[in-house]
């Protein structure tokens, strides 16, 4: 086990340094003119003599490669620079903004974990019933749902029609509970089909009509062979899930006016703030690496063959 999480780890500065050169190039070569965001931005009239200075000024009068290796040698020792617009440290915002969204994101996924997994327990033990023709078309309509149309029809909903909820900001628990809601909607949708599927399939497994002949309770057999045979896609698709709700705060966030890492960085890729943008895509890489040796490690002691093979 130390082994694999050792080569997991070493594994991850190769695939950073992968994903700096990708985001580094794409930025520069993608068409958009960061100095002319910076000039606009700053309310100075883009003569020939200004798009000079400034491009001096943010260091982008170097060729693509100084630049990169100016930034790479200055982003292992952890500054990622200053914002072409606010000129702050972007490390320093980036780390003043992120606890917002982590969360943010960890209360939607307390919410995907606590409302999908009962409901696609009961829909697969009371399979085509009432309920679950119900689940089936919540899970239906969160799939087809986009969170940013929910998050809208939520304020409309409980903040303007009913005035239940605040709908913009950041403060006490109520103002997470819409954003939580918008972002995980999906997520729950997608696990309660899993989950649903997944025990469906179990259920007739001939470990399963074993248990049955040595006369357990149904009760024993859901929880204690279906659920736990079916828990183990679901541990698996967990580093997905916290991936999409990371992913859908920058949305989210900018609808509800979530002071988050996510709102922060689509205002950076709304000016071209290179320096704000590169840290973003880097800082989210390492996060979801990291995410997913967790899940893993997890999984590996849910089990125990997958724990074998990690020896």
């Amino acid at each position: 086990m130390i082994k694999f999480i050792t080569k997991r780890i070493l594994y991850l500065f190769p695939l950073l340094f992968v994903v700096s050169i990708f985001i580094f190039a794409l930025l520069r070569l993608n068409g958009t003119d960061a100095v002319l965001s910076y000039l606009v931005a700053s309310g100075i009239t883009p003569t020939d003599d200004a798009i000079a200075s400034a491009k001096a000024a943010l260091g982008l009068d170097k060729p693509i490669l100084t630049q990169y290796f100016i930034w790479i040698k200055q982003a292992i020792m952890l500054d990622f620079g200053s914002s072409f617009l606010t000129k702050r440290d972007v490390a320093a915002d980036m780390l003043y903004y992120l606890p917002s969204t982590l969360k943010l994101a960890a209360f939607a996924l307390f919410l995907t974990l606590v409302i999908s997994i009962p409901l696609g327990i009961i829909s697969a033990i009371y399979k085509d019933s009432y309920f679950d023709y119900f689940t089936r078309i919540i899970s239906y309509l969160g799939v087809c749902t986009p969170n940013f149309w929910l998050g809208l029809m939520l304020i409309v909903i409980f903040s303007v029609k009913l005035d239940l909820l605040p709908p913009f900001g950041i403060g006490s628990f109520s103002h997470m509970i819409m954003p939580a809601i918008a972002i995980s909607f999906m997520s729950i949708a997608i696990n309660i089909r899993l989950i649903r599927a997944n025990m469906l399939e179990n259920k007739n497994k001939r470990y399963i009509i074993y248990a049955k002949s040595r006369g357990l309770k149904n009760y024993q057999i859901y929880i204690n062979y279906i659920f736990k045979i079916s828990l183990l896609p679901i541990v698996t698709t967990l580093g997905m899930h916290i991936g999409e709700l990371i992913g859908g705060a920058l949305i989210i966030e900018n609808i509800f006016a979530y002071p988050g890492i996510g709102r922060y960085a689509v205002n950076a890729i709304s000016n071209n703030d290179y320096p704000v943008i590169q840290c973003f895509i880097i800082m989210m890489s390492f996060i979801f690496i990291i995410l997913n040796l967790i899940i893993d490690i997890l999984y590996a002691f849910i089990d125990p063959r997958v724990k074998k093979g990690m020896v």
